[in-house]
């Protein structure tokens, strides 16, 4: 490279750092006035229950609201979806196929971080269909894991048969429960 060219290259680089200092220092920065973003949820600030929903049952299709309600006394927030694993009475881990996204009953929001304040919850649809095939499993149990966490939470979860041991789960959202 010419020496010229390598003095424009690390004019150039200066530049571009000066000028994000500058956007970062502005005052209407977070960072700038001592702000910072709330941590992630961990699974011990969570309380994370199902409430049946009797709106989430047709043509052999059935779901339940999964929410997640801070129980810390500290803001954090979630992002995504949840982890899934179903267990049989015995506790032992079940075949499943966890599928992201629309469930028969709620669009899927995708992605996004929702804070939550001591106290408040976010919600997941999650939704599974009666068996029609010749694969399907008898969960007693639902392993739930917070999105970017590694430890779950195990809840009693009796549906009855679910077709193809799969499960269906919307990304988390602001709120208890979806508004009908």
């Amino acid at each position: 490279m010419k020496p010229q060219m390598k003095k424009a290259a690390a004019a150039a680089a200066a530049a571009t750092a000066c000028a994000t200092l500058l956007v970062g220092a502005g005052s209407g920065s977070a960072f700038a006035q001592g702000a910072h973003a709330p941590a992630g949820c961990s699974t011990a600030d969570l309380k994370v229950a199902l409430h049946p929903d009797d709106n989430q049952a047709g043509v052999g299709n059935f779901g339940e609201d999964l929410v997640f309600t801070n129980a810390s006394r500290q803001t954090c927030t979630v992002y995504g979806y949840p982890g899934l694993g179903l267990l049989g009475s015995t506790h032992g881990a079940l075949p499943i196929k966890v599928v992201w996204g629309s469930t028969y009953f709620v669009h899927d929001p995708g992605r996004h971080t929702v804070t939550l304040r001591p106290g408040q919850s976010a919600w997941a649809d999650l939704a599974w269909n009666a068996p029609y095939g010749v694969k399907s499993v008898k969960p007693a149990y639902l392993e739930v894991t917070p999105p970017n966490q590694w430890t779950h939470v195990t809840l009693r979860f009796a549906p009855g048969a679910i077709d193809d041991s799969a499960l269906h789960v919307t990304a988390l959202a602001a709120g208890s429960a979806p508004r009908v």
